[in-house]
């Protein structure tokens, strides 16, 4: 296990670093001007002795793989620059907003589990009946619709015509202390979280149950005289949960990609809004910052679930020391 656990930290060490090298390239040469980040239309009326002095001031004059290597060294240790844009450092600018990210995505995973569970469950207990036949074409239906058009739907209906639930921001002004007012305003975003990954989920665990109530055990269990609900909820359930977590730390990007589109329809204050803000104006040092905490977050992610699935059944440890 000690074995398994070393080679996967090695390869997430490598995957971090092929990500930031990956990203501060392509950031770097991006088209557009930085100091618009810095001085907003002021650049504009930069004189060209000003704007040397600011390009050779943040470094930008320097080679790319200079300017990366001086990003690196202090990235190792916690530093990880100045935001053009907030004039502050980004360890504090993400500390800011990485607790807004972390409610919506921790919500959204940990509702979309235990609602999807339930789906399948419900579904592999009526299979072949209108309940299983109306839950699985509208969750297929709901997967094939897209966040955003969903995300335009619902400010349309309850934020522009009923007026009933807020269409931006994390609280209320003077309200930030108030718990019911944040899960008020988490109420939109949340739901389309939960919309965009329930149907795929549900299927998923559905079908996984199915398979299982085909093995053989499952028929020696039928003869013992025990209900189809007591041999789905005492074995497949059990058996499957290694390919519901693998499967889910394998989504975990796709699920941070749609939530950022979230966040940055829904105005909300998280890493993702920054990371979108900081790519518009060219603020090099938060754009590098939200990318590699996402980046790390995803391979971590990837990371913990190898580990638990591998505990859960050690066949998986066995190949992946292949």
């Amino acid at each position: 296990m000690l074995k398994f656990i070393i080679k996967r930290i090695k390869q997430t060490v490598i995957t971090i670093f092929i990500l930031s090298l990956g990203a501060f390239m392509v950031s770097h040469l991006a088209p557009g001007d930085p100091l618009v980040s810095v001085y907003g239309d002021a650049a504009e009326r930069l004189s060209n002795e000003a704007r040397i002095k600011a390009v050779k001031d943040l470094r930008l004059d320097k080679p790319l793989i200079y300017q990366y290597a001086i990003w690196i060294k202090n990235a190792v240790k916690g530093d990880l620059g100045y935001s053009y844009k907030y004039k502050m450092p980004v360890k504090d600018v993400i500390q800011i907003h990485f607790p807004n990210t972390f409610y919506l995505m921790g919500l959204s995973i940990f509702l979309t589990l235990i609602l999807s569970i339930s789906l399948g469950l419900i579904s592999a207990l009526n299979e072949g009946k209108l309940l299983d036949r109306i839950i699985t074409r509208f969750s297929t239906l709901l997967y094939c619709i897209p966040g955003f058009w969903i995300s335009l739907i619902l400010i349309l209906v309850f934020c522009t015509n009923l007026k009933i639930l807020p269409s931006s921001g994390v609280y209320d002004i003077g309200r930030e202390n108030d718990i019911l007012n944040r899960i008020y305003h988490l109420i939109l975003p949340l739901t389309v979280m939960i919309i965009g990954h329930l149907g795929y989920y549900s299927n998923f665990v559905r079908n996984k149950i199915l398979e299982e109530l085909k093995e053989d055990y499952i028929i020696l269990a039928r003869a013992k005289g025990l209900s189809k609900f007591e041999i789905i909820s005492k074995h497949p359930l059990k058996k499957i949960m290694p390919s519901i977590i693998i499967l889910m730390s394998l989504s975990l990007s796709h699920l941070i990609a749609g939530g950022f589109v979230v966040e940055y329809i829904f105005s909300y204050p998280g890493v993702g809004k920054l990371v979108f803000e900081s790519a518009k104006y060219h603020d090099y040092p938060l754009l590098m910052g939200g990318v590699i905490l996402t980046g790390v977050i995803v391979v971590l992610g990837s990371l913990i679930s190898d580990i638990l699935s591998s505990l859960i059944d050690p066949r998986l440890r066995e190949e992946g020391m292949d």
